[in-house]
């Protein structure tokens, strides 16, 4: 058996299904300019063993990693053996509500709820069924919604982690085309243990962030879109993290 980290990275929003089933569920929407993607170190992949896959390298922070680009997919974690599902504090401190930044954000896409997401929705989801949710290691700046909001100035989270048991050791990812049911297996090298499924920017994703953010896409998981002007993340104590996870409600 082994212990699993997801790390949700970007514009991420995890919607808590008013019937529970699943825990969480992690929708990454369509954003212009932005990459879906399944990351992995380099070292923890053979591409060789995964032709369905393909596969970009390039190194970030001293560390190399390889990663796979997905859109109209669902992914999922098997041999998950966690049964129970725990959310930390650090969850709720540090990935803002959709509902306290804009209260006037009210029910998410009723097809965001379903028992599987239609084509087209959304760029990838991940149902979280078992494991720790956390909030990960705060930014190094607050973060300021602009106009008036209810969600208090603070550190965001730099990701999400869903830590997760699994009952081998060689990790495997099943991912599904949402438009033909196509089903794909990412096979991880033994030992292998941290995944990030994220949605950034090229510059986002080899460290080179800019100040650009993009938050106010997330408004358009809404079933009814607040009107104009909504708060969206602006520089407040240091650059504002305009690409942070959310969660809804």
């Amino acid at each position: 058996m082994a212990t699993i980290t997801i790390q949700f990275e970007g514009i991420c929003c995890h919607i808590k299904p008013p019937a529970g089933s699943p825990q969480r569920r992690s929708v990454l929407p369509h954003v212009s300019q932005h990459i879906p993607y399944i990351e992995m170190y380099t070292n923890d992949v053979d591409t060789a063993a995964n032709p369905d896959f393909t596969f970009t390298m390039y190194t970030r922070e001293n560390a190399s990693y390889q990663r796979t680009d997905v859109n109209d997919v669902k992914v999922e974690l098997m041999d998950v053996t966690s049964a129970a599902f725990t959310t930390l504090p650090s969850f709720g401190q540090r990935v803002p509500s959709l509902q306290a930044v804009e209260p006037r954000f009210g029910d998410v896409k009723a097809n965001l709820l379903g028992a599987t997401i239609p084509s087209s929705e959304v760029a990838a989801y991940f149902d979280m069924t078992g494991g720790t949710l956390s909030g990960g290691p705060a930014e190094h700046f607050r973060t300021v919604f602009d106009p008036e909001h209810a969600w208090p100035i603070r550190h965001l989270a730099q990701w999400v982690a869903l830590e997760i048991d699994v009952s081998v050791t060689a990790p495997r990812l099943r991912v599904t085309d949402l438009a033909s049911n196509t089903v794909r297996t990412l096979r991880l090298k033994d030992g292998a243990d941290l995944v990030t499924i994220g949605n950034q920017t090229l510059l986002d994703i080899l460290g080179q962030p800019g100040a650009t953010g993009h938050f106010v896409h997330y408004y358009d998981l809404a079933a009814v879109r607040p009107i104009n002007p909504v708060p969206d993340a602006k520089q407040g104590m240091g650059l504002a993290a305009g690409c942070s996870n959310t969660q809804w409600p």
